[in-house]
């Protein structure tokens, strides 16, 4: 089995110890350390914005100010974010899945 070394894809600041920084988001503490809990509603909270941009952008095309183009892109771009998303929480729900069932 060959296995190569994981690389962060966050650079170390000048002058900063490598294992000052964090090499996920992931890996950095909240305030309360729970650091997934706040990544994924941070990612939520982005979701939900994306989501009323296109609508915005749809109602303004309804209104006759807006622009067709925009408010198509916006939705193309809220509607790949949401199936990001349920690709997310799907493969969090199979690995909590798998979790589960191993033996202790």
């Amino acid at each position: 089995m060959r296995s190569e070394p994981l690389v962060p894809d966050v650079a170390v600041p000048a002058g900063a110890a490598p294992s000052a920084v964090a090499s996920s988001p992931l890996d950095a503490q909240s305030d309360g350390g729970d650091a997934f809990s706040a990544a994924i509603a941070r990612a939520a909270a982005g979701l939900g914005g994306s989501l009323r941009h296109a609508d915005a952008a749809e109602r303004a095309v309804a209104a006759g100010t807006g622009s067709i183009q925009r408010a198509a892109i916006a939705r193309a771009e809220a509607d790949a974010e949401v199936a990001v998303a349920a690709a997310i929480v799907d493969h969090a729900a199979r690995a909590l899945n798998a979790v589960a069932q191993m033996q202790v």
